[in-house]
């Protein structure tokens, strides 16, 4: 069921993100802090430095244990009267694996937000704001937890926390991932890295390149998300990092199912509970168990599921765990379906359908519809099995016209998250100017000579910096020579971008990418409507095109009608994408000043580079497919 219990318990480990990263879920009781025997005063110095081990940059690769064994050593280090270090002790406190009742859990988030507001402690407020959300997202569900996460960012505004910032944006980030809105999860994810950079952290944050896999997993861009999944492993079995390391195999468990690998699926799943069963990691065990059962279903063996299920369903009642009931009674009906048990399979739908519809998640209710509505079949109520098809038909209509949203406003963002890398190298070289600076200042006893060597230095640096923007301009004029009628880059523009970018991607070793586009019978637009008319199509088709595409590609005109795009860092199934929208824009165009009636479309064939191509031999391949569309009927994409 694409991760539900696997991301609700990942989901209820970061409930403790901004607190310290790890911290599974709420699953055992809490042990107020006035039921500890009272222990001796000790001196508030060793407070803080256990303090800073829970929220500084350690607790990022710190594990649940650690963790709560620095929460048991600042509740006994806390001061008897001392109410600053109180309100700190309990903005992380709130977030311990201990919290078992979640009204109990929030009402004590409540008093410890109330606690930092008293005495203006705004990074206690964002944290206790962070365990609030967490209880909100088990009380209510996922989108009810969103606006707590951000209070906390407004709450953090000029703070200098950067830190804690990236965490709450990582949080905020897989909650918009779990409910669909993908562009503006990874658009989160990337704000988050910027933020890690600014704090000091000098290395990827595992646990946000898994979020960042997710997403894309869930768009669909399967290639994406293997490669962030990958990136962390090796990093996450040299830490031993175990929790991590589960969710890295159970998120590729659902990435393989997705794509159709079930037998991937079930090595992976296999392994996540190999690794969460050696370890004590009951939550994600448990989520690997149901991702194990939804692959056995798949390669038809229904007696494994249903076994696989009902260790599942122990382990989460013996947990106090209901959160994954839907998935329970959605896999075990389809398990009996597999068997035949048709009418006993429906009894397990009407009972999950409600939890589902309360959880609002599409993806699920779409497969719940049609497993029905082939139980129904199978039973001879066609009436029934057809109400049930067409809504299933309705539910992935609104998921595929959300995910091509998505991907339209991800292309759209990416210009925003380059714009924003960009501005953090500036601003972390303004600030090692700024530290030079100040190492002189304390060297040299002349003022006067200080200043003008600083002002020299600065000189250099911005002069530096405007020759090499200078220098790149120049170049990029160069290769931006346009046809006039379009705007459009021309042939010989083509001919060298193409070959810079087919060069750098194999050298960094990445995929490059070509489209080869054709405007539909535009013979017979000219013939019937005059070349001044034609003119006015292909300058409008170019504009709605550029539109589209991202910064790094270029569009080029080769010939009259015949156009070419050049897609760096882009695999074959990406391009795809992109060709299917720009075919999308090019039908919805309009020519009302020239005829209402007239429209446009265009074939469009896609490449990619392979090892020892050049430009010409891609192109010759994206020409060979656009040809096939072409034979094939026109107004369609053909790798």
């Amino acid at each position: 069921m694409q991760g539900s219990n696997a991301n609700r318990s990942v989901l209820r480990r970061l409930a403790a993100l901004a607190l310290a990263w790890p911290c599974a879920c709420f699953a055992v009781g809490f042990v107020p802090p006035d039921a500890v025997e009272p222990k001796p005063p000790a001196p508030a110095a060793e407070f803080d430095t256990v303090f800073q081990r829970v929220v500084g940059p350690a607790s990022l690769d710190a594990s649940t244990h650690a963790y709560e064994e620095d929460l048991d050593r600042l509740r006994a280090l806390l001061p008897d009267v001392d109410s600053a270090r109180e309100v700190r002790y309990r903005s992380v406190d709130c977030g311990s694996t201990r919290w078992k009742d979640v009204a109990r859990g929030l009402a004590y988030s409540d008093q410890a937000l109330q606690a930092a507001k008293d005495i203006g402690d705004r990074a206690s407020q964002a944290r206790a704001l962070v365990c609030r959300s967490n209880f909100m997202m088990l009380r209510d569900g996922s989108r009810h937890a969103l606006p707590d996460l951000d209070r906390a960012l407004d709450v953090l505004k000029g703070q200098n926390e950067p830190q804690l910032e990236g965490e709450i944006l990582v949080m905020r980030a897989d909650l918009r991932s779990l409910i669909g809105e993908q562009a503006q999860a990874l658009l989160d994810f990337q704000r988050a890295r910027a933020a890690f950079r600014d704090s000091g952290i000098d290395h990827e944050v595992d646990r946000l390149l898994q979020g960042m896999a997710t997403a894309y997993r869930r768009m669909g861009d399967y290639a994406q998300a293997v490669d962030y999944f990958e990136q962390a492993r090796p990093r996450l079995q040299a830490k031993q990092d175990f929790e991590g390391l589960a969710v890295n195999l159970i998120q590729l468990g659902f990435l393989h199912d997705e794509a159709g690998a079930p037998d991937k699926a079930r090595t992976a799943f296999e392994q996540a509970i190999r690794v969460a069963s050696a370890h004590g990691d009951e939550a994600d065990r448990n989520g690997a168990l149901l991702g194990l059962a939804e692959a056995q279903i798949a390669l038809d063996q229904p007696q494994a599921a249903r076994a696989t299920l009902h260790e599942a369903a122990t382990r989460f009642a013996a947990a106090q765990d209901d959160s994954s009931n839907d998935m329970l009674l959605l896999l075990g009906g389809k398990a009996l379906a597999k068997q035949g048990l048709h009418a006993e399979a429906l009894k397990h739908y009407d009972l999950a359908q409600p939890l589902m519809e309360a959880g609002g998640n599409l993806r699920y209710l779409a497969l719940l519809q049609q497993a029905r509505s082939a139980s129904e079949e199978a039973l001879g109520r066609n009436h029934d099995a057809l109400a049930s098809f067409k809504r299933y038909n309705a539910l992935q209509q609104d998921l595929q016209d959300k995910m091509r949203l998505e991907q339209g406003r991800l292309l759209q963002y990416e210009y925003e998250i380059r714009q924003r890398d960009f501005e953090n190298q500036r601003l972390r070289a303004e600030r090692k100017a700024q530290a030079q600076q100040l190492t002189d200042l304390r060297r040299i006893r002349n003022w006067q000579t200080l200043a003008i060597i600083s002002g020299l230095l600065l000189a250099s640096l911005l002069g530096a910096f405007a020759w090499r923007q200078w220098r790149k301009s120049r170049r990029l004029r160069a290769l931006s020579l346009v046809d006039p009628l379009t705007g459009a880059a021309s042939r010989r523009a083509f001919d060298a971008a193409a070959a810079d970018a087919l060069a750098a991607d194999r050298r960094d070793d990445n995929a490059l990418s070509l489209l080869a586009l054709d405007i539909d019978r535009f013979k017979a637009i000219n013939d019937r409507y005059g070349h001044p008319a034609g003119d006015r199509v292909l300058a409008a088709t170019v504009r709605a095109w550029q539109a589209l595409l991202r910064d790094r590609d270029l569009l080029a005109r080769i010939g009259g009608e015949e156009f070419v795009v050049v897609c760096p860092d882009t695999v074959a199934g990406k391009a795809h994408a992109i060709a299917n929208r720009l075919l999308d824009a090019t039908e919805a165009l309009r020519f009302d000043d020239i005829d209402p009636a007239l429209r446009v479309g265009v074939s469009i064939g896609v490449a990619q580079a392979q090892a020892g191509d050049t430009v010409a031999t891609v192109l010759a391949r994206a020409d060979a497919a656009l040809y096939r569309a072409k034979q094939a009927g026109r107004g369609r994409v053909e790798i």
